[in-house]
Formats: structure tokens, sequence, C-alpha cells
């Protein structure tokens, strides 16, 4: 199977050997911070910080002396973020979020150890200005054309229907791929809808990105004509498979033996997507496709990011990729009839 990476530069330089050779006076303050953090943040935050930390340790490791944490000099982070972005190709983001994760360690260590690191103060953000944002992926905008062709290949040709479910439901809701795997079948309802009957709306909230343990509860709405028709045609074979195999969960998207299906499952899926469509694919263009789409049928971005849950215009902004040529600007029909208007005049005086 062929597929199509996005260009992204990847280095791997952190492994449990290295790991397991830390200064262990840097181990325990980690473990700390971690627990800490465990306690007020998401999994998916945690997890950040246990990776980008872990890539730090690995570099102090192998080109800092295993040195302590807190004896740390300016110039040595410094160097580890001019590392980054000149060794393992970071983009800005990536560059942002490691110095904010030593940063945070810095404030923990400075409020709770103040006793046994009397003299220390947080350098991290001093030390390290951040670095200018910059794409470092060429982004995927799907066409309209490109989706229908992917859904009737998957529908029709492929006869996959799990696999168009999820593609619907994608495009109809603009969920991020975590979110679609935490769709039920409980909270779905034909009868359910919102918005002049052209939206389903759930039942209940669904967990969505958010910084604290329970993230951000949102209430989804899915453009009904698109979810609704593969959706149904789904939920017969998902039946067959869940007598098949004797489960019994709620849970949309399976696997072959009727398992709630994983992030595992959904990448194999996609890969097949890319090989047929050429082009790279990814679940966060759909998130994009689904607002250009939206505008460009005119309706208002007020509208759209209600229906998102966005707190903010700027998100719209993003994830909103129709060109200024696309858009629909509403002052055009004053000029089209100023110039018609002006055409009527002129023809007037010519015929006099």
């Amino acid at each position: 199977m062929i597929t199509i990476p996005r260009e992204t530069f990847k280095k791997q330089i952190t492994s449990p050997e290295l790991t397991a050779q830390f200064n262990p006076k840097n181990v325990k303050l980690v473990d700390k911070f971690l627990k800490y953090k465990n306690t007020s943040k998401s999994d998916g935050t945690v997890t950040g910080y246990t990776s980008d930390l872990n890539i730090f340790f690995t570099w102090n490791l192998l080109e800092n002396d295993n040195k302590l944490f807190t004896d740390m000099k300016k110039i040595e982070f410094a160097d580890f973020f001019g590392y980054g972005v000149e060794e393992l190709h970071w983009s800005s983001n990536r560059f942002s979020r490691i110095r904010s994760a030593l940063s945070s360690l810095s404030e923990f260590i400075e409020r709770f150890y103040d006793e046994t690191y009397i003299n220390y103060r947080n350098i991290v953000l001093k030390a390290v200005d951040l670095m200018a944002k910059a794409p470092v992926r060429e982004k995927t905008i799907l066409s309209e054309e490109q989706v229908d062709s992917l859904l009737n290949h998957l529908k029709n040709t492929l006869n996959r229907p799990n696999e168009a479910c999820l593609l619907a439901l994608g495009i109809s809701s603009g969920a991020r791929v975590s979110e679609l795997l935490r769709f039920k079948t409980s909270i779905i309802s034909e009868d359910n809808t919102a918005f002049d009957g052209l939206f389903l709306e759930t039942l209940k909230t669904i967990k969505t990105k958010g910084f604290s343990k329970q993230g951000k509860q949102l209430i989804k709405y899915l453009v009904k004509d698109i979810f609704l028709p593969y959706y149904n045609d789904w939920l017969i074979e998902r039946e067959k498979i869940m007598k098949k195999y004797n489960q019994e969960h709620d849970f949309i998207f399976i696997t072959r033996d009727g398992k709630p299906a994983t992030l595992h499952t959904i990448r194999g899926w996609i890969e097949k997507w890319e090989t047929f469509l050429e082009t790279p694919v990814y679940f966060h263009c759909l998130r994009h496709y689904t607002v250009t789409h939206l505008t460009r049928l005119g309706l208002d971005s007020d509208f759209i990011i209600e229906i998102m849950g966005w707190s903010s215009a700027e998100m719209y902004k993003v994830y909103n990729d129709l060109t200024a040529k696309e858009r629909k600007w509403k002052g055009l029909d004053k000029l089209k009839n100023h110039l018609d208007d002006k055409e009527k005049f002129d023809d007037m005086i010519a015929d006099k």
C-alpha cells in the first residue's frame, strides 16, 4: 500500500535506555511535577509535558553533562532551543510548546521547592524568545468533488459503510478525530433537530479539547442530510457485527470484531483514503472542509462559530479556506446594480 505523508521532518533522539540514565534528581522533580499537573490538566496535556520534558532531558544527558535542572544557566536553555531548531527542525508551535513546558516545570519548582532551592528563579522565558510562527506543512484543502468522490468510492465501490459513515460524520460536524470516536448511537436521534431541521443535535454533550481533565463539554451539531444516509446504512451492518461477536456497547465506530474503534483503527482507514485521492489526508483537514463548505453555502460566520463551539472569531479565520475570489461579498450587488443603471442611462442618452 502506498501512503502519501505530509512533508514533516522527524528525528527521534529519545529512548528508554537514555531515559534510564537521567540525573535522578531531575527525574524526581519531573515525576512530582507530572503528578501535580495530572490533578488538573487533561491526559493529553500531561502526555505532551512528558514527551517534551523527555526530549529536553535527553539533550541534557547527551549535550549538557546531565546537569541538575535548577543549576542551569540562560545560555544552556538557549543552546537547547538552538539545537531544537537546527537539528530537530522544530515548528514554531513545537518550539512554543516545549518552552511552555520548561517554564511550567520551573514555576512548579519555584513554588513548591523554595526551601530546597532557595535562590531558584524561573529563567526560561527570559532566556528564550518566542519563535516567529511559520507553517511547516503544506495544508491539504479538499474540494467538494474530492469529498463526494471519496464518499461514493467508500460506499458503492468498496462497500465500506463504516468508513463512509466516519467521513460523513467528520464533514457534517467538523469534529476532531478524538471526538468522532466518542460519538455513540445513544446520543443520535433523527427527531432531535435544530436550526429549521437542517441539523441533528446530539442528545448529550461530548468531551472536546480542553485544558482540564473534563475537557470542554459541547453539544455537537451535524448537517442532517450529509450524515444521516451514511449513518443509517452503517447501523445495519454494525448491528450484524455486534451480534456476531456478542458485543454490547453503543460506540458508533467499531473494529472488525465489534470492539470500539481506536485511533490506530482510523489511521488504517485514512491511509487508504490517501491512496485513492492521491493527496495527503488528515482528519483536521475535514474540520477545515466543514467550515469552508458552510461558508461557501452562504452561512454567516457568527452561526458557524456558534455550532463549532468557538469562543471567538479567530478560529473561524483559521479554518475558513475560501480565497478572496471565492467569497461572496455583500457589496458586489450594489456595484452591479449601479453599473446596470448606468448602462440603462447611457442607452437612453444614445437613443436620444
